[in-house]
């Protein structure tokens, strides 16, 4: 947990796509295209990342960044990681990045496809807040991303890149799985957009814009 006032918004646009805000600067990153279910993209940020180039994580003309000519406030860290348990042979290589600002570490673990390493595991450790894959299939399923949050015990974790009624694709689970394993912090449900700052551990489960999130 932080130990001052500064908060970081994020908001979930369904996916792995989110807005991360700090000071009235925002940044989305994994921004899809194509994904069943979830309608056109129409965002607006100061800057865009992509974790790797498929098109549910990459497709940038869904931003509107023409208006930004802040300088970034955020530090970037950037680490490899598999996008599958083949080390990488099926699918490649993501890009996991942690966003600090004002004394927070958001990070995003992209399309992270198998147990992260132990070098990975210890720049993940210490976060205020994750974003885990849980879905499978393409990522690390239930099970592993609980581990995952095991072992690097972030203040926050926020479950992404899996299947509820019509949204996301049908190869893939929802956050069931994951979510049942969780009994050492609670499990809270809000709507799509959170604060990140004076937590204390949990799990968060933001709703997709307009919609409840009851599994």
């Amino acid at each position: 947990m932080a130990g001052n006032s500064e908060k970081i918004e994020i908001t979930w646009h369904g996916h792995s796509c989110f807005t991360i805000t700090y000071n009235g600067y925002s940044i989305v990153t994994d921004p899809y295209t194509g994904v069943p279910g979830y309608p056109p993209l129409s965002l607006k940020a100061d800057e865009v990342f992509c974790s790797h180039g498929h098109g549910d994580h990459s497709y940038t003309p869904a931003v509107d960044t023409s208006g930004a000519k802040k300088a970034l406030p955020f530090k970037v860290t950037e680490t490899e990681c598999f996008h599958d348990d083949k080390h990488g042979a099926l699918r490649g290589k993501c890009v996991i990045r942690i966003f600090e600002a004002g004394g927070l570490r958001v990070a995003h673990l992209a399309d992270l496809g198998e147990m992260p390493d132990k070098e990975t595991i210890e720049k993940l450790s210490g976060l205020d807040c994750a974003l885990i894959p849980v879905g499978g299939y393409y990522t690390i399923d239930g099970s592993t991303a609980y581990e995952v949050m095991e072992r690097i015990n972030p203040t926050v974790t926020v479950p992404m890149h899996y299947r509820f009624g019509k949204y996301g694709y049908s190869e893939i689970s929802g956050p069931d799985d994951f979510l049942a394993q969780v009994n050492d912090r609670p499990v809270i449900k809000t709507e799509s957009t959170f604060e990140i700052g004076g937590n204390d551990r949990c799990v968060i489960v933001p709703a997709f814009e307009g919609m409840t999130n009851e599994f």
